[in-house]
């Protein structure tokens, strides 16, 4: 076991990927502005690691991303100032960014790291192969210190010639990893659904991003629509986090305005989305467009089925498509890409208290082993509270109404007090249910 005692340069080397789905900027049918809705404000500084970096090793970075703004912790409540003067809370998240595994680039660029520190350093590595850590975040303090114990020389003349291939590999890693970015339809999809659900949260959103880290911030930055507003500001640092990156963090988050995604927004949300893999998206070789198709469906209080429906058989809720329900509407039908969504309506007067029952189904996917569909539910006020993935087979398909089986019951409720709230209980029953008007 080596020792990792100088985990201050926070680089260590990629061992996976994480799967999650793929949550897109979407239009809808602009609701009315409501309270309810309105998020009570603040900011989230995003961290976009180097994928160098190990789980552990980018939440300390973003620990340091943290301390650089506010000091040590005290317990009290951390905020940044608007530009209304208003001090308002300050959340600090890892987007955790991965090189994935489509073409292993920047795993083989690590391993080339690691030979060529084999080859420098030959029969010495074996009892310093821990240092080989402060090489790769080009941390060259120990070595004088290390040359001065072992009397070998090689210490020394190392410090001048590994930091360029330390460089030049990483450099190589971002450029491969830049290509992958464009083609792959998993890589940074978590990264990518988190984004859109605090841009439709109207949470104001600094992107901070360091080496390949940059790259997947500016994947999200686009797929949120690339806004000129200041809604979203991006930022790239050239070394892992510290002291000196105050001034400009402070200056960044003053600048940030408040979402306004008003086309977007709903008391609750539900967004169903999929991850294919990059055969499954494109056109087939008669030109037409590749099907993934699922579908999100919701039964809402009054009884109104809202879903996407080809069928005329009125058993299976035919007779055309319900879009528009009572208290909520479906944005889109997607049947390549996803996603899908379900806005419970912002507008008082709309919304009904009761029981939302939320179901998925299948339709198609080319490769389903490799096909995976994720279903969240994020409310105006708190954001995210559920998410749960499935692989294909595990999806049910679409028989009719009254035999979908539904994994989320969100029940609305009003208070005397006129105050709305809104509680998510996952219902999964060992067989399909049949559904009545608004089951208790």
């Amino acid at each position: 076991m080596f020792d990792r005692r100088n985990v201050h340069t926070l680089m260590r080397p990629l061992t996976g990927t994480a799967l999650a789905l793929l949550a897109a900027s979407t239009l809808g049918t602009a609701q009315a502005a409501s309270t309810i809705c309105e998020p009570d404000g603040g900011y989230v500084v995003a961290y976009y690691n180097g994928t160098f970096a190990m789980p552990e090793d980018a939440d300390a970075q973003r620990a340091a991303l943290r301390i650089s703004r506010h000091g040590k912790y005290t317990g009290v409540v951390e905020t940044a100032t608007t530009k209304a003067s208003k001090a308002e809370p300050v959340r600090y998240e890892t987007f955790y960014s991965t090189a994935g595994t489509a073409s292993g680039t920047t795993e083989s660029r690590f391993q080339g790291l690691a030979g060529e520190y084999r080859k420098l350093l030959d029969g010495a590595l074996t009892q310093h192969w821990e240092y080989f850590w402060d090489m790769a975040g080009g941390n060259v303090q120990n070595w004088s210190v290390l040359a001065a114990k072992s009397a070998d020389a090689r210490f020394l003349a190392i410090t001048a010639a590994y930091p360029a291939t330390v460089a030049s590999l990483a450099a190589k890693a971002k450029t491969d990893l830049d290509a992958d970015l464009k083609v792959n339809t998993t890589l940074a999809a978590r990264q990518l659904a988190r984004a859109q659900a605090l841009y439709t949260e109207r949470q104001k959103l600094l992107m901070v991003g360091y080496s390949q880290g940059m790259l997947f911030a500016d994947k999200a930055f686009a797929k949120l629509g690339s806004p000129t507003d200041s809604t979203v500001v991006k930022q790239e640092i050239t070394a892992v986090p510290a002291t000196t990156l105050q001034s400009s963090l402070t200056t960044n988050m003053a600048a940030l305005n408040i979402p306004t995604p008003t086309s977007n927004q709903g008391f609750f949300t539900a967004t169903l989305s999929w991850a294919v893999p990059a055969v499954a998206v494109g056109k087939d070789a008669a030109g037409n467009d590749i099907q993934n198709d699922f579908d999100l469906q919701v039964i809402e209080p009054s009884g109104d089925y809202v879903h996407f429906t080809d069928t005329g058989d009125v058993g299976k809720g035919g007779g055309g498509s319900t879009l528009i329900g009572s208290s909520g509407f479906l944005d889109a039908d997607s049947r390549t890409v996803g996603p899908e969504h379900y806005y419970a309506s912002c507008d008082e007067t709309k919304l009904r208290t009761g029981n939302y029952w939320v179901a998925v189904t299948k339709v198609r996917a080319p490769v389903p082993v490799q096909t995976f569909v994720t279903l969240q539910i994020a409310f105006a006020k708190s954001g995210e509270v559920y998410t749960r993935t499935w692989n294909y087979n595990d999806v049910p398909g679409f028989i009719q109404k009254d035999k979908l089986t539904f994994p989320v019951r969100v029940t609305v409720k009003q208070a005397a007090d006129g105050k709305w709230t809104a509680d998510i209980v996952p219902y999964e029953p060992a067989a399909t249910y049949a559904f009545t008007l608004n089951p208790v």
